[in-house]
């Protein structure tokens, strides 16, 4: 795959919300947008993200009372769009990822452009002949 840019491969969009977001509707937001991570938004910038794995985790708790900031992990990583895939597996790999989230200019605080899981490589791979 020498050569693809994460943006021939990422998402476009990523579900996002309020830090005071009930979780059941986190929980809807993923479901109806059939993803893997939601982005937890400040007033300009971005919070943290919750993913499945939080959602998971929550399950055992009183998780209609609580709120995305209940489970968010604070901060992100990030890849832009047009940085190497290899790379930016490399990246998740050593990090332990299962996803990253896609930025337009890391340096700047913005939204994300979309998100690049390890689904999407599955998927690539499964593409070949």
């Amino acid at each position: 795959m020498n050569g693809k840019l994460v943006r021939d491969v990422m998402a476009f969009g990523v579900p996002a919300c309020k830090s005071d977001c009930p979780l059941v509707e986190v929980a809807r937001l993923l479901s109806e947008e059939e993803r893997d991570i939601l982005v937890v938004m400040g007033d300009r910038c971005i919070e943290g993200v919750v993913s499945q794995s939080d959602l998971a985790r929550a399950f055992l708790s009183d998780y209609e009372a609580m709120t995305a900031k209940d489970v968010m992990s604070p901060g992100m990583h990030s890849v832009s769009p047009d940085a190497l895939l290899n790379s930016a597996v490399e990246m998740m790999l050593e990090k332990g990822l299962h996803q990253v989230l896609v930025v337009p200019d890391t340096r700047e605080c913005t939204a994300p452009a979309g998100v690049l899981s390890k689904r999407h490589l599955v998927e690539l791979m499964a593409e070949q002949e």
